[in-house]
């Protein structure tokens, strides 16, 4: 409990005048008295801010669902933040994390698959592609190789592996001609038109693997998203895409009755920077004091503006009805 008179903290609640009953307050006060002396003195030390209260407290909780949601959202505030002092843009899905520029040290780690930055999830995914490049054994995990190429960009070495598809495979002829399209793509109209018609017509006809990747051959990874979103494919078109028109859509997804994926599509949404309307979603949640803690860290950190709206939320036993 913070005693602003004094810029303390303290960790008795007796005195404090709670809603709880006695009996409640008394609980709570054993339960305070018997955290260790190391744990109390960092939760007493005047420096230790709010967000790097939340996550030690969910950490001593055990709330996974909690640590996940303020991992990223302390991480995301403070890249938003700083790229603000800086005047840097940032595209949404993508936090500044270069140190170099004023970033936090650090990427968020890549356990959080597609809430990471675009740049570092996509080296990560070009890395793990090249490791299974090494170990590959079979056509078939040549074959995934060189389908993961094609969607990061790497042309050349997608048409290496699909070169090196032995005569004798049934599948020499169609990657042969796949190695040969690769190759000879042009930016010109008539190509691009030609190929998109082709793709559309696979996907179409339930070849939508072929049909994206095509796609992404003649730089059209956000039609291609938009096919896989369509056909359901909300991981696969997140795991191509990691663009904010896209992930806006997958988190709107995510919110919606038939999927129910309400936590998840708040962290996508903490990925995007859009952190008036993670407030409103934890609100709308019921999570008040997680929607309070939360818009009281975006104004601190200066990536919101206080109004109406972010009272409302920082103090939502106001907007409660009588």
């Amino acid at each position: 409990m913070l005693q602003p008179w004094s810029g303390t903290f303290t960790m008795d609640i007796t005195q404090i005048d709670y809603t709880e009953k006695d009996e409640i307050k008394g609980l709570i006060q054993e339960q305070l008295n018997s955290l260790s002396n190391d744990v109390r003195s960092v939760l007493q030390d005047p420096e230790l801010n709010q967000l790097q209260r939340c996550l030690l407290l969910s950490r001593l909780f055990g709330d996974e669902s909690d640590l996940q949601f303020w991992t990223v959202a302390a991480h995301y505030l403070q890249s938003f933040s700083q790229a603000r002092q800086l005047c840097v843009p940032v595209p949404e899905g993508q936090g500044e994390t270069d140190t170099a520029q004023g970033g936090p040290a650090g990427h968020l780690d890549i356990c959080h698959d597609t809430l990471c930055e675009s740049a570092y999830f996509q080296r990560f995914q070009l890395e793990r592609v090249h490791l299974q490049e090494v170990k590959r054994s079979s056509y078939e995990h040549t074959k995934k190789c060189a389908d993961q190429l094609l969607l990061l960009g790497q042309t050349d070495r997608a048409v290496q592996l699909l070169l090196e598809t032995s005569a004798e495979n049934s599948s020499y002829y169609c990657d042969s001609l796949k190695a040969c399209l690769v190759t000879t793509i042009t930016s010109s109209g008539p190509s691009q038109s030609t190929i998109k018609l082709v793709a559309t017509n696979m996907i179409a006809n339930g070849k939508l693997a072929e049909g994206v990747q095509l796609l992404c051959l003649i730089d059209k990874a956000a039609d291609a998203c938009r096919y896989l979103q369509t056909y359901g494919e909300w991981n696969r078109a997140a795991w191509l895409a990691k663009a904010s028109d896209v992930l806006k859509r997958w988190a709107e997804h995510l919110f919606s009755p038939q999927v129910n994926q309400k936590s998840k599509g708040i962290l996508v949404l903490l990925s995007l920077g859009c952190f008036l309307k993670v407030g409103e979603m934890l609100h709308s949640m019921r999570q008040f004091d997680r929607a309070a803690l939360f818009i009281e860290a975006c104004l601190k950190y200066g990536v919101m503006e206080a109004n109406d709206s972010t009272n409302i939320l920082s103090h939502p036993m106001q907007s409660l009805p009588p």
